[in-house]
């Protein structure tokens, strides 16, 4: 973002231009002397309008940020299947557009105004809303571009739960989040109001959502299913050690509810099935179909815990960043096994954790690699053998990272998931490794 104060400065020379370079009138004789006044006074309107105009455009830009950035990536599974099912494509080895985005970030001494739009293809052709924060703000003194000693939010915006969910796609090296965190929060951002601080090397935010974030597989993304809400904070430090050694440490808690919904009653009727396939209704094709009473809808609790840390040290050859991450958390899962409790008739508890580490070879490099765990049921059982006894669920992922780096403009990065689990069967029927490994080539762009 950048380019914005010096564009507004820009516009006002060139709107205010043509009144500074106006060319006198040629003389006339005596008997025009008096039209001759009137165009000047034109003059002066006109003067003072492209004046008013140029003020307002640069008062308009002043405090504005632009930011922008595209990522275009080939994606491969080794799971893809050249197949629909009901209704869903099965092929995943293609092109993608993940994200085009446009951010527009106005920053004065009391408020702020923050909107960014979000392009994509991942599931067809889609163009929103990503984030649209209003604040009210006490900088206490720190600068503009820096965090406010205290802040009131409302709005859309990323839950602030871990530091994963909440570091920008733009920055990140890796191009997803890990399993666990996609999992949890198909998406980052949810509406809801937020307050924040920030004194010296503390850091605090907390926040009352809607508790259905975007990207939520229950149709009721960004929407409030049942009227309790969701309770968000994060406390933790960023500071800097030593020179050139920084650590950003936080813990985090999500309290809050999940929806399940019910099912509508439905009235009674026949149904014909033609068994012999003749096109004739015979004795016993007709079979009556009771009706159903309606199923009541009903709230679950859902509850996450977190804690993350990150390690920053800067060296003659670049940046290494240490990163982990620990979460546990019960019926939170609403990306890969959707904990539903009333369906189950028992909570889910889940838990995982990542550990990673990135290394800038130089301004141009960039290595990496991560290692994520998530068990999305602790308590899954399986009937093996006639008997039920207890499995793992736990999926794995290996991720190495290589990239090339434009500094502040483009980067072109390339990663691999070794996936490990068990959700694949054998000619036994015994659980087994799904053959489901992911590479992926991103080419991002930014303003």
């Amino acid at each position: 973002m950048r380019g914005i104060g010096c564009l507004a400065a820009l516009v006002a020379v060139l709107v205010a231009a043509p009144a500074g370079a106006a060319s006198p009138a040629p003389e006339q004789p005596a008997a025009e002397d008096k039209p001759k006044e009137s165009n000047s006074a034109k003059d002066d309107k006109k003067a003072e309008a492209l004046a008013t105009l140029a003020n307002a455009v640069s008062g308009f830009l002043n405090g504005l940020s632009l930011g922008a950035y595209v990522q275009g990536q080939y994606e491969h599974h080794q799971d893809s299947q050249d197949e629909q099912q009901n209704g869903v494509l099965l092929n995943q080895n293609r092109f993608v557009l993940r994200r085009a985005r446009l951010k527009l970030d106005w920053q004065w001494k009391w408020a702020s105004l923050m909107a960014e739009l979000d392009g994509n293809s991942v599931k067809g052709p889609a163009f929103g809303l990503q984030h649209a924060e209003a604040s009210v703000l006490w900088r206490g003194g720190h600068p503009i571009g820096t965090p406010p000693v205290l802040a009131l939010t409302a709005g859309l915006f990323d839950v602030p739960f871990g530091y994963e969910l909440t570091e920008s796609p733009r920055a990140r090296y890796f191009v997803e989040r890990s399993l666990l965190s996609r999992s949890f929060f198909p998406a980052e951002p949810d509406l809801g109001v937020r307050v924040a601080a920030a004194v010296k090397w503390f850091r605090l935010s907390v926040a009352v959502m809607n508790g259905e974030p975007l990207g939520e597989k229950s149709g009721f993304a960004l929407r409030a299913p049942v009227s309790a809400k969701t309770f968000v904070a994060r406390a933790g430090t960023v500071f800097a050690a030593a020179k050139g050694f920084g650590i950003t440490a936080g813990a985090s808690l999500l309290n809050g509810k999940g929806f399940h919904s019910g099912t509508d009653p439905t009235k009674a009727g026949v149904v014909w099935k033609d068994a012999n396939e003749n096109g004739q209704i015979d004795p016993g094709e007709i079979v009556a179909v009771p009706s159903q009473a309606g199923t009541p809808s009903d709230a679950f609790h859902r509850w996450a815990v977190a804690g993350d840390l990150r390690l920053d040290i800067d060296s003659v050859l670049g940046r290494t960043t240490l990163m982990g991450e620990v979460t546990v958390g019960s019926n939170m899962d609403r990306g890969l096994f959707v904990a539903d409790p009333t369906l189950t008739g028992i909570d889910a508890r889940e838990m995982g954790f990542l550990a990673g580490i990135t290394q800038e070879v130089t301004k141009y490099g960039v290595v990496g690699f991560r290692y994520d765990q998530y068990d999305p049921n602790a308590d899954s059982q399986d009937r093996l053998g006639g008997k039920l006894l207890p499995v793992s669920q736990t999926v794995r992922s290996f991720s190495p990272l290589v990239g090339l780096v434009l500094p502040e403009r483009a980067r072109l990065l390339f990663q691999y998931d070794f996936i490990r689990d068990k959700l694949a069967r054998d000619e036994r029927g015994v659980p087994a490794d799904l053959k489901n490994d992911t590479w992926t080539v991103r080419l991002q762009v930014q303003l």
